[in-house]
């Protein structure tokens, strides 16, 4: 269950001085407080809503929202509203979202540049990945010579990519092995026969 929803939160207080009361009719000061609010994702803000904000007589106590108050009380609180900035905390979310999508990226970038190396320059160890059914499954590479590849086949084939790690263990490969050239090791992956290696 994914929890989420919106929050508000007190912002900044300023006092304002001189303004005629709609309440009592007292020319005196006022509190004007400002409240952000914000949507979260498991309590953590993502990003902010709106501002709003209410007045308070100090000498009445009465509270008035915007539409209440008289024009050179909205004025003041106008004033204050646009010098309270929203806080950065309440984009954290969006800066976590975005810096993982961006390490995403990275990381993917930079393994696809890593394969292209691992492929023209082999060794033992590598872990090849290939479909050979409608399941997926490895190959070890167990030597490399001057012009030779040789790798042993993985007994066992999963139905997703993603969990191809679960049968990476050593006890699941075959004792037995084979060898092609490395042009034949580079044209197998050139035809998509092999889909990945990992190092």
């Amino acid at each position: 269950m994914i929890f989420y929803g919106t929050k508000g939160a007190h912002l900044k207080s300023e006092k304002v001085s001189g303004i005629k009361c709609p309440n009592c009719g007292e020319h005196t000061s006022h509190t004007v407080s400002i409240f952000g609010r914000y949507f979260y994702i498991y309590w953590i803000p993502i990003f902010p809503l709106t501002k709003k904000g209410v007045s308070e007589c100090d000498n009445c106590k009465a509270t008035f929202e915007p539409k209440e108050m008289s024009e050179q009380l909205r004025l003041k609180y106008n004033n204050v509203k646009s010098d309270t900035k929203t806080p950065l905390t309440y984009w954290i979310g969006s800066f976590i979202i975005l810096s993982i999508i961006a390490f995403t990226f990275y990381s993917v970038a930079q393994h696809d540049k890593n394969v292209v190396e691992y492929i023209s320059n082999p060794k033992k160890g590598d872990i090849v990945e290939y479909k050979p059914t409608e399941y997926y499954s490895t190959q070890k590479v167990i030597k490399v010579t001057t012009d030779s590849v040789f790798l042993s086949l993985n007994n066992y084939e999963i139905e997703s990519k993603g969990y191809i790690n679960k049968i990476d263990k050593v006890e699941n490969y075959s004792n037995e092995f084979y060898g092609v050239t490395k042009e034949q090791y580079q044209k197998m992956f050139d035809e998509k026969l092999f889909i990945d290696v990992n190092r």
